[in-house]
């Protein structure tokens, strides 16, 4: 290893990274490349391969994955973490149009829409007491820009319910959130058998899908918008928002199913009606799980 890459190991090993000379190179080129891209903006080669190192799933030796970052986004995203000079300045040059076509989705009044801009670059970019700002959630998997559309819209719906005093129950188990009127003998089938693991199995699929099918099940459960929202959100066609939705349900469904499979120690047949009830309740289910 030549002695240029001496400090990054020393840094790469203080952030927790395992790895040897490939995860060192990867790292490397993060930082190059979010420099070159950036060269206004100062951020620490340690305060930026923590910042990786956070979002980094446990793999062990990272080196494929870390290639796979969109580096010029993260050191974006870490520079307004960080809250380096010129930071948001340098966002909103950037991704600006993004937020306001994310708003203007919503069909809000204009002067409602500017106080929700506000709103939402104080909670996406600056921060409050006690509240880091969001962006330092960004993990470089996909383009800022989509994730900036995202969290635009989860912001400011959740400003909106507020404003509009939404008291529905948060942190509830799988169906305990909208308890039905009647009783429900599917409902009542998974609470009296397998209540907790289909909620932890839920979780887990969950957990295990790419970022943007769970991005889209987040606006589509969890804040009610429809295909039409949902595309307008990501540019493109109804159709298209309409398959991403229809994958990410199935993706999860086959997750559900697997983790059953493996977990109860029931033959297959019943792994398959738990799951058909699942299906048959996965709006609930969902919905339930991201209140938690």
């Amino acid at each position: 290893m030549s002695d240029a890459r001496l400090p990054i190991r020393s840094l790469r090993e203080e952030a927790g990274l395992g790895g040897g000379d490939e995860v060192d190179r990867a790292l490397a080129g993060l930082v190059e490349e979010g420099r070159r891209s950036w060269p206004g903006l100062k951020v620490s080669v340690p305060s930026f391969l923590r910042h990786v190192a956070r979002h980094l799933p446990d793999l062990g030796a990272p080196g494929a994955h870390l290639s796979a970052l969109h580096a010029a986004d993260l050191y974006l995203a870490c520079a307004c973490g960080e809250r380096a000079p010129g930071a948001v300045e340098a966002f909103l040059s950037r991704h600006e149009a993004d937020l306001d076509a994310a708003l203007r989705g919503l069909n809000v009044p204009p002067a409602q829409r500017d106080e929700l801009r506000q709103e939402v670059l104080e909670k996406l970019i600056v921060g409050r007491t006690g509240a880091p700002p969001k962006i330092g959630d960004y993990a470089g998997r996909g383009p800022l820009g989509g994730w900036v559309r995202v969290a635009t819209i989860r912001t400011a719906l959740n400003a909106l319910k507020q404003k509009r005093h939404d008291h529905v129950a948060r942190g509830a188990e799988l169906d305990d959130a909208r308890e039905p009127a009647a009783p429900d003998p599917e409902l009542a089938f998974l609470k009296a058998h397998y209540r907790a693991e289909v909620s932890q199995a839920l979780k887990d699929a969950f957990a295990g899908l790419p970022a943007d099918e769970r991005n889209v099940l987040r606006l589509y459960f969890l804040d009610g918008l429809g295909i039409d929202k949902i595309a307008a959100v990501y540019g493109v066609h109804r159709a298209t928002a309409a398959r991403w939705v229809t994958r990410g349900r199935e993706a999860l469904l086959k997750g559900v199913q697997e983790l059953l499979g493996q977990r109860l120690g029931i033959d297959r047949a019943e792994v398959e009606s738990v799951v058909g009830i699942v299906r048959s309740q996965l709006d609930l289910a969902v919905s339930s799980l991201f209140r938690e």
